[in-house]
């Protein structure tokens, strides 16, 4: 091997006299017509690239490196590359070329993939040539002084440059170059460049025309000695680094050398050049204190930073505060924001920010001087849109500046300019009558203009070009004030002492007010805090806006007065006052729950699902419930604690909202449906009246329509006799026993059977068998249940009448006798039979009582009874005793005989009119008798009377439930016991009247009304169904007859009927007659 290298060394020294120290490297040097021409590899095992000086190699083609090549204490070294492409490539990540103690090194023409390292070396030239790896290969040049690197493309390949001091300091100050001209780093690159020197030598370094995109990473930590010039260069799409990142480092702090005579200062220059669409645009910032020997200072001139995501411009200085740092004729467009930070020698000269999406510039505990144009356009942000000056940073503007605030936006306050009061932060003016321009700024809340900027001398302020400006800033004092008012500064009111209850929040309205630019008072936002007045403990505190605002305090019990502050920002003894208040006992429907120290539902307002608001007064519940005072007569306050007050708390399924209601004690309308109010929503509220036809409260507009509906029903009235007289229509014929008891039955329970879409006609043909109006009608303006019930009572007795008067006109001529022929006694009969219903279930609504409970505010229990129709109607008693002693004379004189009469007349007949006293008057009535019995088999002349017995205790369940939807079962079981005992009856007895067919008759009603129960039943729980129907539907099942055609035999879509539905057949003739179709015509079913 000794051998060999011998060989070699003396092949080379011979070439070497031939060609003159320039040798040509390939590894193919087959094809190469230029010699001496070997691989790379041979000159490195000679170790021939360290020996000599003054050589050139130039590089053919590609070229692989296998190992490292070292080349040390070199000069005059140049590597070059002749081919179109020529490149030196790495087959291992480890290997690369380095370079130590050489001078005058220069490498031109050539592409590498692999390192390249140089090491204590001066004067190095890399020109027109292209770093490129997969990421490993780095150019580190570790200090190496005077090199000029120029016309290079770095993609993905590290440039790192490092400077480290010198043992010891010189007795001159020694100077050093690093030039980058026309160099880029893209995709994947990265450069760091460290100077940890200190002042052991100055380092003047200049990029120009540096391109630095798409990149991995950018380092300059700066210190010690240096000019740094970046000139021309743009700094782009990083988006996730920063895309200019600068750090003033002082890793040699032990070399601060000093030089007498000679002023040590170190300058960074950034001109005409761009930064643009990075994470972070231009970041300047300091970890450490600088030198003192050195002074820093720091110039961007000429600049254009824009699109940046987050900041586009960022300096920190908090190590290095008194660095003086000037910024010249530079736009800032277009980023997330800008911010200075603690630096107190900042200046800035024809700067202009706009389009900033987070504040267009931020100064935080920092100096700034204004030189010339300061223009802010478009910028938007939370706390002030342009301008922002914070954490006690003063903004000093000189003579020569002009201020320009155009179209910037804060959401929150300080659309142009915010100043933090809290901070002293301000803007001082080195001379009066600057220009200021401010146009079009806005804000969300408060200062479209400025914020904060109120504390000028006259003599110093800006020169406004336009004196429309909005402007306020922290509140200086405070006040009670009006809401309603328009102008909030000039309504200051004294607070009046409140009266609360305990648990009830404390409601006052503040308004903040402060100076605005002009020195005038404008309203403004802040804080408020509620302290308690003994211990000056805070209690509350509440944001409120730049209006008179509503504030909200729950006090202890045991407090009696607070003291109301605004947010400790400046001292004035206008920033408190005092509100004081009473805590009083809890009112009407509350008590005191002590352990929640609040009022709460009290014992007669407590029950399950009801809840009570203090703060409100309000009452919430779930509906079918009434809760409210027994006194109605007068106004009733809920605010007053009235201790003879007493409260009804009871289950009300007539007309109460079946909804849940939120109420309070005087307005208990709320829980009540159908116009309906007053106690337990018995009568209609005020403007509404009763309608006959129905049990609904509407408004009359006309009071003049009674007149006309007196003479239509007195007409009515007429026709209805003579109709019966023409037609023979009496009970003495025997068909109509059945009819009418079916009648009565379907008016009766039509709220259980009836649904929408039935027939009206055929409804109101019902209506009128059981004399109902049929249709609801406004009588009069004013009418209630009372008057109502007089009128249930009056049709009948004037049917009476007229068929009385006829009877006696018979009496007294011929003509009119024979005229009616036979047919007055039995059209009276049939009249009887007719009222008989009505007359009954008028009765027992009238004599219905209904017992309340009443809680009073003395703890006091005790029971009331009232009419049940109408609560607001005292039972018995007033108005109501009339009404009562009527029906019980009507039950007394006419209900009750006539029951009997006609269920024991043959008991009567028999047994009693042989007597003398029963005889004159047997004989009287016997006519009437008659014409009941007389269709009748002699052994069954009670049957109509039984028909009568037979509608009692169905006529007293239906008119004494409480809602048709919850005893709907109960209702059904009872008619069809009634309607089996009678069929049973009928059934054992082999036919009770003498013909065939009005057995028949009666018997077809009665079954009708079974089918329609148990069809009711067995196809549809909660479906209405109309008689026919249910006829129908059983007449398809018997035949198995299929009609696609027709109607669906059930309504399957449950709704809740409204309350008048439920009640509607209360009273006959105030019963809400449904149009529709559940209703076949009684002649059709005759």
């Amino acid at each position: 091997m000794s051998l060999l290298l011998v060989v070699v060394f003396l092949f080379f020294s011979s070439s070497c006299s031939v060609s003159s120290n320039q040798y040509y490297v390939s590894d193919d040097c087959s094809s190469i017509i230029q010699s001496p021409c070997n691989p790379l590899s041979v000159y490195v095992l000679a170790g021939y690239m360290s020996i000599y000086h003054n050589t050139i190699y130039y590089f053919i083609g590609t070229t692989t490196i296998i190992d490292h090549v070292t080349m040390n204490v070199v000069k005059n070294v140049t590597l070059h590359g002749l081919d179109q492409s020529p490149s030196i490539h790495c087959n291992k990540e480890a290997n690369s070329i380095s370079l130590h103690y050489s001078d005058h090194v220069t490498i031109s023409n050539l592409s590498f993939s692999c390192s390249l390292e140089f090491d204590s070396s001066n004067d190095i030239t890399i020109t027109n040539s292209t770093f490129a790896s997969s990421g490993y290969g780095k150019l580190i040049l570790s200090d190496t002084f005077d090199v000029k690197i120029s016309s290079v493309i770095f993609t993905e390949y590290n440039l790192y440059i490092g400077y480290i001091p010198l043992p010891s300091c010189r007795s001159e100050l020694l100077h050093y170059s690093l030039i980058l001209t026309n160099v880029t780093f893209t995709t994947g690159a990265a450069l760091f460049l460290e100077m940890n020197h200190g002042s052991t030598y100055n380092v003047s370094i200049i990029f120009n025309q540096v391109e630095y995109c798409y990149t991995n990473n950018l380092k300059f930590f700066l210190g010690g000695l240096f000019y740094f010039l970046i000139a021309n260069s743009s700094f782009q799409d990083n988006n996730d680094i920063s895309g200019f990142p600068i750090e003033f480092n002082l890793y040699s702090k032990s070399s601060d050398c000093t030089y007498p005579g000679t002023q040590l200062t170190s300058t960074l220059v950034i001109k005409e050049s761009q930064v643009t669409n990075n994470s972070q645009g231009l970041k300047i910032v300091s970890k450490q204190y600088l030198l003192r020997a050195v002074n820093y200072h720091i110039i961007i001139k000429s600049c254009l930073i824009h699109d940046n995501i987050n900041e586009g411009l960022f300096i920190d200085g908090t190590f290095m505060k008194l660095t003086q740092i000037d910024i010249i004729d530079t736009a800032l467009i277009g980023n997330g924001g800008n911010k200075i930070m603690n630096n107190n020698a900042t200046s800035l000269s024809n700067v202009t920010v706009a389009n900033s999406t987070s504040t267009g510039l931020s100064l935080t505990s920092s100096l700034v001087t204004i030189k010339d144009n300061f223009i802010f356009i478009n910028n938007t942000g939370v706390v002030g849109g342009g301008l922002a000056i914070n954490d006690s940073s003063r903004l000093m503007v000189s003579s020569s500046a002009n201020f320009e605030f155009i179209d910037n936006h804060a959401s929150y306050k300080g659309g142009g300019i915010y100043a933090e009061e809290s901070t002293h932060s301000d803007i001082k003016l080195m001379t009066p009558n600057i220009p200021l321009t401010l146009i079009n700024n806005t804000a969300g809340l408060a200062g479209d203009d400025m914020y904060g900027i109120f504390d000028m001398a006259d003599n110093n302020q800006f020169q406004l070009t336009n004196p429309n400006i909005s402007s306020t800033g922290n509140p200086i004092f405070m006040c009670f004030c009006d809401p309603h008012a328009t102008t909030t500064y000039e309504n200051c009111i004294n607070a009046s002492n409140q009266c609360i209850y305990p648990g009830q929040a404390l409601k006052f309205n503040v308004a903040l007010l402060s100076h605005n630019y002009f020195g005038k008072n404008t309203p403004t936002d802040s804080t408020v805090q509620v302290y308690d007045n003994d211990t000056n403990f805070l209690l509350n505190q509440t944001h409120i806006p730049n209006t008179c605002s509503l504030i909200e305090y729950t006090p202890k019990l045991t407090q009696t007065g607070c003291l109301v502050s605004t947010s400790p920002l400046l001292t004035t003894t206008h920033r408190y006052a005092i509100l004081y208040f009473t805590v009083k006992k809890c009112p009407i429907g509350f008590r005191l729950d002590k352990s929640q120290v609040s009022c709460t539902c009290s014992q007669s307002v407590s029950r399950e699902n009801v809840t009570c608001d203090i703060n409100s007064l309000n009452i919430t519940h779930n509906g079918l419930l009434w809760i409210g005072a027994y006194d109605t007569s007068t106004l009733f306050n809920a605010n007053a604690t009235n201790p003879k007050a007493c409260i009804i708390n009871e289950d009300c399924l007539l007309y109460c909202s079946p909804n849940p209601v939120t109420f309070k004690l005087n307005d208990t309308h709320t829980q009540c449906v159908d116009n309906r109010g007053h106690r337990m929503c018995g009568s209609c509220t005020e403007g509404y009246s009763l309608l006959m036809g129905s049990n609904k409260c509407e408004q009359c507009h006309n009071n003049y329509t009674m007149i006309a509906w007196i003479a239509l029903f007195a007409v009515m009235g007429i026709l209805l006799v003579v109709l019966l007289i023409a037609l023979n229509l009496t009970v003495s014929v025997g068909t109509l026993n059945g009819l009418l008891f079916y009648a009565n039955i379907v008016k009766l329970y039509e709220p259980v059977f009836s649904r929408k879409g039935a027939l009206p006609v055929l409804s109101q043909v019902i209506s009128w068998i059981n004399l109902d109006f049929g249709f609801e009608i406004c009588f009069y303006n004013g009418m209630d249940s009372y008057v109502k019930q007089w009128l249930q009572f009056a049709f009948p007795l004037y049917l009476w009448i007229i068929i009385i008067i006829i009877i006696q006109l018979c009496r007294r001529y011929g003509k009119i006798s024979r005229l009616m022929g036979s047919h007055a006694v039995p059209v009276l009969s049939t009249l009887f039979l007719l009222s008989y219903t009505k007359l009954v279930r008028t009765i027992v609504i009238v004599l219905h009582k209904r017992e309340v409970t009443l809680h009073c505010k003395n703890e006091s229990v005790r029971s009331v009874s009232l009419w049940y129709e109408d609560p607001n109607v005292e039972y018995a008693k007033g108005k109501h005793a009339g009404l009562f002693g009527f029906a019980l004379l009507v039950s007394v004189f006419f209900v009750i005989p006539y029951t009997l009469f006609l269920l024991l007349n043959r008991f009567y007949e028999k047994y009693l009119s042989n007597f003398k006293v029963f005889k004159k008057f047997w004989s009287r009535f016997k006519p009437i008798i008659d014409a009941y019995s007389g269709p009748m088999k002699d052994e069954y002349r009670f049957w109509p009377g039984l028909l009568l017995v037979a509608r009692i205790p169905v006529l007293l369940s239906v008119t004494l439930v409480d809602s048709f939807i919850q005893s709907q079962h109960f209702l059904l079981s009872m008619l069809l016991t009634v309607l089996v005992t009678v069929l049973s009856l009928g059934y054992c007895f082999g036919g009770v009247y003498k013909k065939r067919m009005n057995n028949v008759l009666e018997v077809w009603f009665l079954f009708n009304l079974c089918i329609m129960i148990i069809l009711f039943v067995a196809l549809n729980e909660n479906g209405k169904l109309s008689d026919m129907k249910c006829y129908d539907a059983l007449i398809k099942k018997f035949f198995k007859k299929q009609d696609k055609d027709d109607e669906p035999l059930l309504d399957v879509t449950e709704s809740h009927l409204t309350v008048d539905q439920q009640k509607r057949a209360m009273v006959p003739s105030s019963t809400d007659v449904r149009r529709c179709a559940s209703r076949e015509s009684v002649v059709d079913l005759f």
